[in-house]
């Protein structure tokens, strides 16, 4: 299967959430704060949006969404699943700057730049 069928059938997925859908074709992720769910391990370890943090722990993600209240949260994952988790339970907690990105990776990179890890010297 190519790539431009792979993204045409990635795109048509539908992760529900209380948290707001935020679409690539309109969004600019300067009004953002970027939060990349996934586990430590798999952001340090594959491709992630440049300048998002990592909060995987919930706990920790309900304190930095209260301490940024007057700021929008973007929440991000590999395919966005468990961004529309996280954003129903933050959503569910209270929090009304809650947004979420429901795309792969593999699509969001033809819009913005990804970082990715360095390869270690052997």
């Amino acid at each position: 299967m190519g790539k431009d069928m792979l993204k045409k059938i990635l795109k048509q997925q539908n992760h529900p959430s209380l948290a707001t859908k935020v679409g690539l074709e309109n969004l600019k992720l300067e009004d953002f704060i970027i939060v990349d769910v996934r586990t430590p391990q798999l952001y340090f370890t594959t491709p992630h949006i440049t300048n998002s943090c990592n909060i995987h722990d919930i706990e920790e993600l309900v304190e930095f969404c209260t301490q940024n209240s007057k700021e929008k949260i973007l929440l991000v994952c590999n395919g966005g699943l468990e961004s529309a988790r996280y954003g129903t339970l933050l959503v569910e907690k209270g929090m009304s700057n809650i947004f979420y990105l429901d795309e792969y990776l593999q699509i969001i990179e033809d819009y913005f730049p990804l970082t990715y890890p360095q390869k270690e010297e052997k």
